[in-house]
């Protein structure tokens, strides 16, 4: 019998394709049906659930999965079934995917209750198999990179950052975004901000700042922006130490010190990056901060389009991580999420005039490929093509091996070892011996006895 069972399971295909049954499945809210946008693929409609209410889903298929589409961000609360609760919801993020299989156990009705008011757009619901493409299963921050972009706004990292991230992810590299600003008054352009950073390979969920998005064409007017805003520039400063600290870093990206084309926030986030730097590594500043991460010296940053010590990446190798891509052609394809964006001049600039550009060094305003070495601990750069030249990735670093005095204890234990075996061969050997030596004698005198 077993062995019939274990023909069976060989003959189960593999690799499967998880059913979309987003379609047959019925959504109640306090089991009244729930408007249609909940299912519409659309996520610019959404749909209010109140604190206290519940939300029901349910098909005739078992529910394997589900993806959570949310207006800005996911709050806490329980996914249940008959049988079983679980938490979901407390990472925050803006499109979460629920295992619930694994949560709760897979059944055809499960419900959600959320412990505040929530805006979703979608939820898509998985029967069992492999998970489509587009679905985003989101990891959290690196608790350690090996690199950190500093990106200002939601696409900057697909344009003059162009060609980082998919050259340093296909590396093996932990790469992480921090964004110096937020579109939540836009939240389209949170949901292509996800969108394109898959596209690019970045599975761990990037860190968005406080600040709002605001156009000026100055340091001055991007200051002004954030009193507006009742905020100061030590907060941002604040802000980008703590991200430092937190991610330690070998490697820090961030802006051309101009703006690239003048605006405001670039030159402000990489003027307060400049600054973020030292601090980082200042025992004596943002004690907050201080007490949770300890201080950070960063090993190398550089800047893009910084004119001392240049770099020129290359951009236009096919990656065997992206199926024989370039990094210049997945950034595009990043840029592509943007469509709120496709209409602005940043579109002809990525892919030409009439889309003749076919690698990165066909951009020569605001060239993406280069870059100066900012800051290094680690001296300069000899062959000025790679960020990570003198540094090791954290993956390839070489596992300690045991010291000296680890060596020595480990042989004086296998001599001690040996000394105890020794002495119990000889105490052993010489009971015997004794043994032997009292029969014989016990012997010769009963045959002079005799």
């Amino acid at each position: 019998m077993k062995k019939w069972i274990t023909l069976l399971l060989l003959l189960i295909p593999f690799g499967v394709k998880a059913e979309d049954i987003t379609a047959t499945t019925n959504y109640y809210i306090n089991e009244n049906v729930a408007s249609n946008k909940i299912k519409d693929n659309n996520e610019n409609t959404y749909i209010t659930i109140n604190q206290g209410s519940t939300l029901s889903i349910e098909n005739e298929q078992e529910i394997n999965a589900i993806y959570i589409v949310y207006e800005l961000k996911s709050v806490s609360g329980k996914i249940s079934n008959d049988n079983k609760e679980n938490d979901i919801g407390n990472n925050g993020y803006l499109h979460e995917y629920i295992d619930v299989k694994k949560l709760i156990g897979t059944a055809n009705k499960i419900t959600i209750n959320y412990n505040e008011n929530v805006k979703i757009a979608d939820i898509y619901v998985l029967s069992e198999g492999e998970i489509p493409e587009y679905i985003e299963i989101w990891n959290q921050p690196h608790k350690e990179a090996d690199l950190v972009l500093f990106s200002t706004h939601s696409d900057d990292e697909h344009l003059f950052f162009l060609g980082l991230l998919p050259t340093y992810i296909a590396r093996g590299a932990n790469v992480q975004v921090v964004y110096f600003t937020n579109h939540n008054d836009t939240p389209s352009r949170l949901h292509e901000q996800l969108h394109g950073l898959y596209t690019v390979g970045v599975r761990n969920y990037p860190i968005i700042g406080f600040i709002p998005d605001a156009y000026s064409e100055s340091l001055e007017g991007a200051i002004n922006s954030l009193k507006k805003a009742n905020l100061e520039v030590e907060d941002a400063l604040k802000f980008e130490v703590e991200m430092i600290r937190r991610f330690k870093p070998l490697v820090i990206v961030g802006h051309d010190e101009k703006g690239e084309y003048s605006h405001g926030q670039h030159i402000l986030n990489t003027y307060i990056l400049e600054q973020a730097i030292e601090k980082a590594n200042d025992s004596t500043y943002d004690l907050d901060s201080l007490e949770k991460y300890n201080t950070w010296n960063v090993p190398k940053t550089y800047l893009h389009l910084y004119p001392e010590n240049p770099i020129v990446m290359d951009y236009d190798i096919p990656l065997e991580y992206f199926n024989g891509q370039t990094a210049y052609e997945v950034s595009k394809a990043g840029y592509s999420k943007h469509k709120s964006q496709q209409w602005t001049w940043f579109t002809k600039w990525i892919n030409g005039k009439n889309n003749e550009y076919t690698k990165a060094t066909d951009i020569k305003t605001y060239s993406p490929v280069q870059y100066g070495l900012y800051r290094s601990l680690v001296g300069e750069d000899i062959n000025k093509n790679d960020m990570f030249e003198n540094l090791t990735l954290r993956k390839d670093e070489i596992k300690e091996e045991p010291t000296i005095k680890e060596e020595k204890t480990s042989s004086a234990q296998e001599k001690e070892r040996f000394a105890i075996n020794k002495n119990v061969i000889f105490t052993t050997i010489l009971a015997t011996i004794t043994i032997v030596g009292v029969i014989l004698i016990i012997r010769l005198i009963k045959k002079n006895k005799h």
